[in-house]
């Protein structure tokens, strides 16, 4: 984090390039920030200051040009007011924006306001909007959610009230500070300790493990981890997680291989798949040959030379036999028998539901 000073002295230099309309030598603007003025530090130390407040500020993604003069003997510096302002936002009726519509829209009256250009927002952009924050609202990481609520605030503040979207089902909260210190230990590569409770285990476990990402499927957050225990990459649902603790000490604790690629991971990933439970090998039947029957067997491993049926790895039995629902009667779980009573019953508890719903219905 920077000083005090040192931010002050950033201030200074963006209002001293900000004033100037054309690119400027650094001697002909430094007077205008106090922290550059010569004193007890000679003019080499002045220069390097300079120097590393421009990186520093071009690394925040302040965009301080860099322009030779015409014999490039002198580098002159620039900073654009379209560059570095946000556009003037305002809220239209139309769902085009005509360039005569931009042109009379009022702004408030005040200096650098008339120098903005307009960013009008339509009826179908605001209501993006709003269904984008509901989104991140319900992601369940308590920052983003202060972010999302702090960021429609802000907006409303400027163009008045957003319409109104659609609910969205909330995720399973996770307390803020599981995620700053799993960001943590990612960064620095440092393995994590955590207490861990299992789906239908009445025992949590402790879980040492060595972070590769963190991922948001199916409603919950995960972290992708190897578990040298195991020897093997698991998931690991984060809110399910706790007294996690990182190791100690500089030094990276391991590496993630350079094949592992977290998008692909996740997105390969099926949420009977997901967890950290062991896995049941479930087979099932399918019949017919629709499209969605094909693309089921794709998802799944050969049954030996039984071409109609396929092997699952299933972690999670409730979301695996609601998809196999979708089928129909196109899809029956054969074995293992308790996993054929199981969806047995829940057919039979799905038919019941539905002939209750039709009655009610019909009378």
């Amino acid at each position: 984090m920077a000083s005090a000073d040192k931010l002050t002295r950033w201030l200074d230099l963006l209002a001293a390039l900000l004033r100037r309309r054309t690119p400027v030598a650094f001697a002909e603007f430094r007077h205008d920030v106090p922290g550059y003025k010569a004193g007890a530090v000679d003019e080499k130390s002045i220069a390097r200051s300079f120097e590393r407040d421009k990186d520093e500020l071009r690394a925040f993604g302040v965009a301080i040009e860099t322009v030779q003069d015409a014999d490039g003997t002198e580098s002159r510096y620039r900073l654009r007011h379209e560059a570095f302002y946000l556009p003037f936002l305002a809220l239209c009726e139309t769902q085009m924006v005509s360039a005569l519509e931009l042109r009379t829209i009022p702004r408030p009256q005040g200096i650098g306001y008339q120098m903005l250009p307009v960013l009008a927002i339509t009826p179908d952009e605001c209501l993006m909007l709003r269904r984008a924050a509901a989104r991140v609202r319900a992601l369940g990481n308590e920052t983003l959610e202060a972010d999302a609520i702090s960021a429609i605030r802000k907006l409303e503040n400027d163009v008045g009230l957003l319409p109104v979207a659609e609910p969205l089902v909330a995720a399973v909260k996770v307390q803020a500070g599981l995620f700053d210190l799993l960001r943590s230990a990612l960064m620095s590569r440092k393995r994590v300790t955590f207490t861990y409770a299992g789906m239908g285990k009445s025992d949590a476990s402790t879980r040492v493990v060595e972070p590769y990402g963190l991922v948001f499927l199916t409603g919950h957050w995960y972290l992708v981890a190897y578990d040298p225990a195991q020897d093997a990459l698991r998931q690991f649902r984060v809110s399910r997680m706790t007294t996690l603790k990182s190791a100690s000490g500089k030094t990276a604790d391991y590496q993630i291989p350079a094949h592992f690629d977290l998008e692909a991971h996740a997105s390969s990933r099926q949420a009977w798949e997901l967890g950290d439970e062991d896995a049941a090998v479930v087979v099932v039947q399918f019949h017919g040959d629709s499209g969605q029957v094909l693309h089921g067997m794709k998802l799944g491993e050969a049954n030996g030379d039984v071409a109609t049926e396929r092997r699952f790895r299933v972690r999670r039995g409730d979301p695996f036999m609601r998809w196999l629902l979708t089928f129909g009667g196109e899809a029956t779980i054969t074995s293992p028998p308790e996993w054929r009573s199981r969806w047995r019953t829940l057919v039979q508890e799905t038919l019941v539901a539905h002939s209750s719903a039709a009655m009610v219905e019909e009378a």
